[in-house]
């Protein structure tokens, strides 16, 4: 089994597997894993049809906007200014970081801000192919980041809640 076919398939039994044993973000990881590992081992990439992934972005904007209810509204007051001061400390330390790598040879200015810029995988990498970066390590550093959060967060929230006695 090969191409995209293949990375389906074993996407699918790497998330699955994940989720069944119940590991943070089980799903997604597991399903991020397996691809990338079975597309490691590809003689040549495989690519995913630009329609599928618009496709799978809307799917799951589908499934995030169906969340929302009215009980959210009354907290947008305070979410709103939390989420934005948020993104722009987000923002300052990747670029941060990003002039930090720049600054000790390790990479190109366009990749170093689009790499450590907050975002999503495939959009940032596109965004850097267009201003000259290197998607590829773009899309790697942004996988390690989504991965890391995806195993470490939901421990890091259970230590919290457990220590404040919440659980």
């Amino acid at each position: 089994m090969d191409g995209l076919a293949g990375a389906v398939f074993w996407g699918g039994v790497g998330g699955l597997f994940a989720w069944r044993i119940n590991l943070p973000g089980g799903a997604v990881v597991g399903a991020m894993l397996a691809t990338a590992v079975y597309n490691l081992l590809q003689p040549a990439r495989v690519a995913m049809p630009g329609w599928l992934e618009v496709l799978i972005q809307i799917s799951v904007g589908v499934m995030i906007g169906l969340s929302a209810d009215r009980s959210l509204l009354p907290l947008l007051r305070t979410v709103l200014p939390l989420a934005l001061l948020g993104a722009i400390g987000f923002l300052l330390f990747g670029f941060s970081m990003a002039a930090l790598a720049v600054r000790m040879g390790w990479l190109d200015a366009a990749t170093a801000l689009f790499g450590f810029t907050p975002g999503g995988i495939s959009v940032m990498s596109l965004v850097a192919a267009e201003e000259g970066g290197r998607p590829a390590v773009v899309a790697t550093m942004h996988f390690v980041r989504v991965v890391t959060i995806l195993l470490a967060a939901p421990l890091v929230v259970r230590l919290w809640l457990h220590i404040r006695g919440c659980q």
